[in-house]
């Protein structure tokens, strides 16, 4: 509660400074009139609207901007640097997400956005407009030019007893202005249904030194049958910030116990662990995460690789620079995982990441083009300084291949299946390759 009344009282201050009511930074997100066409239904939807605001406003700030929802059930957001013109257009946004979301194609629905344009005897001056009217208002060009952020439709939050509630199915009855929406039942599936989210571990095999020296953290979303879906993949169906911070944060403290454990029973093994952009882009989830990094015993940093996902194309090489400076005094390496194909690496060279990890196709049909495209892939990342972790290999050829490519680091079932605990080191000889190949 005390840190509550502070940022409070820290939000106040901000907000009462003319100078930034003055520049047009501070908008209010009115949500009366969303409220008025929600009717009876509004009280039952309550949460899920501010669950679906909330998700939105957090991918369309900036770790600098401040935002916080009024006891009215408005939202106030204060941005850092955006001019008037700009702030506005991403509130519009928000609000046109939102009644999308809740009211559908509803043409009488709409918000109002509310700019501060001053501070008058101590009270906030606001001048208004509407979500529709500011958007038809846009001047694209500018728009490209002033905000190049993206506001991303979230997915429905959880129903109250845990199990994933589907996206809120509205019809309306009555025509015209008499229309009243009207909530239609929900899809409920037990968390089972939907799928476990755990880490499993692969063994990495050198091929340099002949020995399976390292365990590749990966996410999995296991199925009631038995099946189950690993790495990225797993995790596509998970948008909300802070509960991918929560998976990454249980990946990382799980790993680093068990290689504490292997440690003090003197194995020595390295152990890859995943961490999402989601998590080092923002400071409200990167800080908690680094947190955890700083309580990791020096000894064990070395043993420590950090796996980068879901880090989308084109990430600006000075900002991809700064999150890998962020947890780089943690960790031996830095790995990216990137897509199975040609591309140039020019862009990471320099910026603190060691190597890619690609997963290769399983498609056996296509192993001679796939064998092509990994020779030309190690040639650019050579270049690029940097090496290549290639895993999804099935095959004896294909583990071949990528020898022969000059790939050092290779993992999938033909070096071994996903485990639930890593193994100690071992060395695993190119006679025994084929020796367990013959076997299977």
């Amino acid at each position: 509660m005390a840190d509550s009344r502070r940022l409070e009282q820290r939000l106040w201050r901000l907000l009462m400074q003319p100078a930034v009511a003055s520049a047009g930074r501070v908008h209010l997100i009115d949500l009366g009139m969303m409220r008025e066409c929600l009717g009876t239904n509004w009280p039952a939807l309550r949460q899920r609207v501010f669950a679906a605001a909330d998700a939105l406003i957090d991918r369309s700030l900036t770790r600098n901007d401040i935002s916080f929802r009024t006891s009215a059930d408005d939202y106030v957001l204060v941005f850092a640097s955006l001019d008037r013109h700009a702030a506005a257009l991403v509130c519009a946004r928000i609000a046109q997400e939102l009644l999308q979301l809740f009211l559908g194609d509803d043409r009488s629905a709409d918000i109002r956005v509310s700019t501060a344009v001053g501070v008058v005897d101590g009270h906030i001056q606001f001048e208004h407009s509407f979500a529709k009217v500011l958007m038809a208002n846009a001047r694209p060009q500018a728009d490209r030019r002033t905000d190049d952020r993206t506001v991303f439709a979230p997915v429905a939050p959880a129903a109250g007893d845990g199990s994933p509630a589907m996206a809120a199915p509205l019809a309306f009855a009555g025509e015209g202005e008499g229309r009243t929406p009207v909530v239609l039942p929900q899809l409920k599936l037990s968390p089972d249904d939907s799928g476990r989210f755990g880490i499993k571990y692969r063994p990495v095999w050198d091929i340099g030194q002949l020995v399976i020296s390292t365990y590749m953290g990966t996410p999995v979303r296991s199925f009631p049958d038995g099946s189950f879906v690993e790495g990225a993949a797993a995790l596509n169906s998970v948008t909300d910030a802070m509960e991918i911070l929560k998976l990454d944060a249980d990946a990382l403290v799980g790993s680093v116990e068990i290689l504490n454990g292997l440690f003090r029973s003197k194995s020595r093994l390295l152990m890859s662990v995943p961490v999402c952009f989601d998590t080092l882009a923002a400071r409200r989830t990167r800080q908690p995460f680094l947190e955890i990094c700083q309580s990791i015993p020096d000894y064990l940093r070395r043993f420590l690789i950090f796996e980068l996902l879901r880090f989308p194309p084109g990430v600006p090489t000075g900002r991809l620079s700064e999150l890998l400076h962020e947890v780089r005094p943690y960790c031996r390496w830095s790995f990216m995982q990137m897509d199975f194909k040609q591309q140039s690496f020019s862009g990471l060279a320099g910026t603190g990441l060691s190597g890619i990890t690609m997963a290769m196709p399983a498609d056996r049909s296509a192993e001679p083009r796939l064998m092509e495209e990994m020779n030309a892939i190690v040639t650019v990342a050579e270049r690029a300084g940097l090496m290549i972790c290639v895993t999804g290999l099935s095959t004896t050829s294909m583990v071949v291949a990528a020898r022969a490519a000059g790939v050092r680091l290779v993992a999938g079932n033909r070096i071994g299946p996903p485990q639930n605990r890593p193994r100690a080191m071992k060395r695993l000889d190119w006679p025994d390759l084929y020796r367990e190949d013959d076997e299977g």
